[in-house]
């Protein structure tokens, strides 16, 4: 029985990384579905004609939670890369959507969000490995 693996990507370079990993893996194109809006459709540019409605995926034994995170982030701009194939196949191919890289704007790193970029800079000043004065306005 088939089974689908999916993610949710916000620029359209980060889904065509993952596309390309998919088929250099083996993966067919009859295999990979897209959802997107049309204005994103054409920023993809891909051979893969990018399906309209992700409500589908409930279809296809999708949580209808995770079919709403879907629905949302299409409509906020980003790029739903799915791989409908058998159980181990699957398996294979939510990895390397997982392990796939988000990188998309200049001032952001690599699979974090911005949050946890101010977060790695308080960490070098944390005040748990400084002495204690009892004045915490110095941290």
């Amino acid at each position: 029985m088939a089974k689908v693996a999916a993610k949710l990507f916000r620029e359209p370079g980060e889904a065509k990384e993952a596309l390309g990993q998919l088929k250099a893996k083996g993966f067919k194109e009859g295999e990979l579905v897209i959802f997107t809006s049309a204005e994103r459709a054409k920023e993809l540019g891909t051979d893969i004609k990018p399906a309209s409605d992700v409500s589908k995926l409930t279809e296809m034994g999708v949580p209808e939670e995770t079919v709403n995170y879907y629905q949302f982030g299409i409509a906020s701009g980003g790029i739903v890369v799915s791989v409908q194939a058998d159980e181990g196949r699957t398996a294979q191919a939510q990895e390397l959507l997982r392990e796939a890289p988000i990188c998309s704007l200049g001032d952001r790193i690599c699979g974090t969000s911005p949050g946890f970029q101010a977060a790695s800079r308080m960490s070098a000043t944390n005040p748990i490995d400084a002495p204690m004065s009892g004045d915490f306005r110095r941290y």
